[in-house]
């Protein structure tokens, strides 16, 4: 949704995937290694973009791209900031810098790498021609790092926007199944769309996924795309298991139906054999709600998606 929006302005734009990071070690030098590769690749012409960057120390500009030498005395990101700020008030232009799942950067906080929370109100601050975009689908995890609630936290207190992707209705999951299907030339039999919409539930990314399936690979079958993604969801959750034991044996718990607290805590002893403590087990809930696996509804815990709770059965 944020490119689509991105790609239909004129503005300058950067888009960092600050999921990268994990395979870079959530380093300074991962950090401007992406941000090289995000400028090299910047919407619009490259020589538009360079110009912005023309003459600031510690950046050099190349036909391959854009290089920064964060390792000497003349470059950081608050500098970088101030000259796209300065060159997009210059032309009278926003400058929007994206950032895709932007709760990954919680993990540079540290000695010697960033504390992007703090650029981010010095921005807000100073910087009027620049505008962040953030997404996460983490989302408890987001609010809990920026801290826009938190007293202590630096961008306490400052104004935004927040847009949620919800679940579909009914009918605006036909709208946008038959919009996608009319775009790529494709008719799809109604009871095809009403099965594939009673099956995926209304989720975007799954009912996305399910279009591009019927037009790459002809599959119209909703059940078979959703085997496919309770794969990926099911990789997820290992991913997120494999951090704690007790992980894994909370998010299977809640799927087969011990969603209270008293019988989620009984399921989740007898599978690890002993006893656990009420902090340990609220711990790891809290955890699980903030990387909005599933939430509390009145005395229960609920998946906020139906695909996330078949995998989970699968752990």
């Amino acid at each position: 949704m944020v490119k689509v929006f991105v790609n239909e302005h004129e503005w300058p734009s950067v888009y960092i995937d600050a999921r990268k990071l994990s395979e870079l070690g959530y380093s300074k030098a991962g950090f401007y290694s992406i941000l090289e590769e995000s400028f090299s690749s910047a919407k619009g012409v490259l020589a538009r973009i360079n110009d912005y960057l023309r003459g600031l120390k510690g950046v050099r500009l190349g036909e391959l791209g854009v290089e920064f030498d964060f390792r000497g005395r003349g470059l950081s990101i608050t500098s970088l900031l101030e000259r796209l700020n300065e060159r997009a008030g210059h032309r009278g232009e926003t400058f929007l810098i994206v950032v895709d799942e932007a709760q990954e950067l919680r993990f540079l906080k540290g000695h010697g790498k960033i504390d992007f929370v703090k650029v981010l109100a010095y921005s807000y601050d100073n910087l009027k021609n620049l505008r962040f975009i953030l997404t996460g689908s983490e989302v408890g995890l987001l609010y809990n790092f920026l801290g826009l609630e938190d007293p202590k936290s630096p961008l306490y207190g400052r104004a935004y926007d927040k847009v949620v992707v919800e679940r579909f209705s009914r009918e605006r999951s036909v709208e946008f199944l038959e919009a996608g299907f009319a775009e790529a030339g494709v008719k799809v039999p109604q009871e095809v769309l009403e099965r594939a919409i009673e099956v995926l539930d209304g989720i975007p990314g799954w009912l996305a996924l399910y279009g591009y399936e019927v037009i790459s690979q002809g599959v119209f079958n909703a059940s078979i795309v959703l085997e496919k993604a309770i794969g990926v969801a099911l990789t997820e959750l290992r991913g997120v298991a494999r951090q704690s034991e007790l992980y894994g044996h909370i998010l299977r718990a809640v799927a087969l139906g011990y969603k209270r607290w008293s019988t989620l805590k009984r399921a989740v002893e007898v599978w690890l054999g002993r006893r656990v403590s009420d902090e340990s087990l609220r711990r790891g809930i809290r955890k699980l709600t903030e990387m909005s696996i599933f939430s509390r509804i009145e005395d229960e815990y609920e998946f906020l998606d139906p695909v996330y709770r078949e995998a989970a059965k699968r752990l």
